[in-house]
């Protein structure tokens, strides 16, 4: 793909994300079936730049475009899925304020493989304009359709909250939905000023979170990414919980509820090792994916599975919506320990999680790495002496010119001894 990656378009704007790009791709939006799209941003500098002229293009060819402002991306997707339109996501999740990217749904879903390529094969060429100019109008509507579908699922606590908004679009979703769950409520990372999204905050800055719910004395502790597709979680003595370990509680509560289907779960493959093995013990299977959340969702689609999601945060439940959304999983994992009376500690005491480290190196080339034997070799050979143990992954970075290397075992030592090794044999080739 020349210009989508894992998650959409990523890129710098005014590099990348120029203006000419963004009005031709806001005129390739005409080949999806609505006529009319529906365009919201996280809070970053560059979203009114990027916003005007996705617009512009759009409306050039006739589609009517409807300005939603800044909202989260799960809210853009059940407001496209429940009109049946085409939604663009102006965000770079959890990126900093720098970079910036697009996220394109047809009738709230991402778009396959087949529509991202008549996508950028429309950018690649001239279009001419549509006889007929399209309307603009702003959305005032769309936030509120979200939050009273969140606010359906909530469940009353007593439970001191902390929420960390990571500066983005949870800033004006999040805060009314908990101020609905909660009378004690702590918030952080909620003071958005266009250049502060994901600073030091969110859930890819874990420690902020785990250190204001120790010091505040909270119950539990939610942080979402840059535009709230994503949730980690930190428990009442400060450990952190990824999604990988909230999918692990979810599925345990719907087996006993019998309610989840085939008793089997989602993971992609970067999940923990040893967690996997905790659900086989369980009775639950795990089907795994490669990176992505539009893969984790393909499955669930496919064979009509009840959860699956990334250790990132990203947990999708299907038939609550077709997406990854920390607001509702947070709402979601409060109603289980309100209905089984216990605290989000109680559901990991026996669970023991592989080490586990990632490194990314910077090339040229990533791609090369599919012809290097030299690599592919050492890999099988490390395998063989784990026993098969252990967890490798060697892969291309959909968003970015590295490559990540992923080691997972028992022993932290040799999880960085492997890594290293590994790591210096890519760098030789970049």
């Amino acid at each position: 793909m020349k210009y989508f990656g894992t998650d959409g378009i990523r890129g710098v704007p005014n590099q990348l994300l120029n203006v000419e790009f963004l009005i031709k791709l806001g005129k390739s939006l005409n080949c999806l079936d609505s006529k009319e799209v529906v365009i919201a941003t996280d809070t970053r500098i560059s979203k009114d730049m990027i916003t005007s002229a996705i617009s512009a293009g759009a409306m050039s060819m006739g589609l009517n475009v409807k300005l939603a402002g800044v909202i989260s991306t799960p809210a853009l997707i059940y407001y496209s899925m429940k009109k049946q339109i085409t939604g663009v996501m102006i965000t770079a999740s959890h990126n900093p304020y720098i970079d910036n990217g697009i996220k394109i749904l047809n009738k709230g879903i991402k778009l396959n493989k087949e529509e991202e390529l008549k996508i950028e094969e429309l950018i690649d060429k001239p279009l001419l304009e549509d006889s007929e100019i399209g309307k603009l109008e702003y959305d005032n509507n769309l936030k509120k359709d979200y939050i009273d579908f969140v606010l359906n699922n909530v469940v009353k606590t007593n439970k001191r909250i902390c929420i960390d908004c990571a500066n983005g679009s949870t800033t004006y979703t999040a805060l009314p939905i908990f101020k609905n769950v909660t009378d004690d409520l702590v918030i952080v990372g909620a003071s958005p000023d266009g250049y502060n999204i994901n600073e030091g905050v969110g859930s890819t800055h874990i420690n902020f979170l785990r250190d204001t719910v120790i010091n505040n004395k909270c119950d539990i502790g939610f942080s979402f990414d840059g535009d709230g597709d994503r949730v980690i979680c930190v428990d009442n003595n400060g450990n952190v919980i990824d999604g990988d370990m909230i999918i692990y509680l979810i599925a345990r509560y719907l087996k006993k509820n019998n309610k989840l289907n085939d008793n089997t779960v989602v993971l992609s493959i970067m999940s923990n090792l040893g967690l996997i093995k905790k659900l086989v013990d369980n009775g639950i299977s795990v089907y795994e994916t490669p990176v992505g959340d539009k893969h984790i969702y393909e499955a669930l689609e496919e064979f009509n599975f009840s959860i699956g999601g990334e250790n990132s945060g990203h947990i999708i439940i299907p038939n609550i919506l077709h997406t990854g959304d920390g607001v509702l999983i947070a709402i979601m994992l409060i109603k289980i320990l309100e209905e089984t009376d216990t605290n989000m500690s109680d559901w990991f005491n026996d669970l023991e999680m592989y080490a586990d480290r990632m490194i990314n190196v910077s090339v040229t080339n990533k791609n090369a790495i599919y012809d290097n034997e030299i690599l592919y070799k050492r890999i099988d050979e490390i395998k063989k002496e784990l026993k098969d143990d252990c967890k490798i992954i060697v892969r291309p970075s959909g968003t970015e010119e590295k490559i990540r290397i992923s080691v997972m075992a028992k022993d932290i030592d040799l999880v960085d001894k492997y890594i290293e090794e590994l790591a210096l044999i890519v760098m030789e080739m970049a």
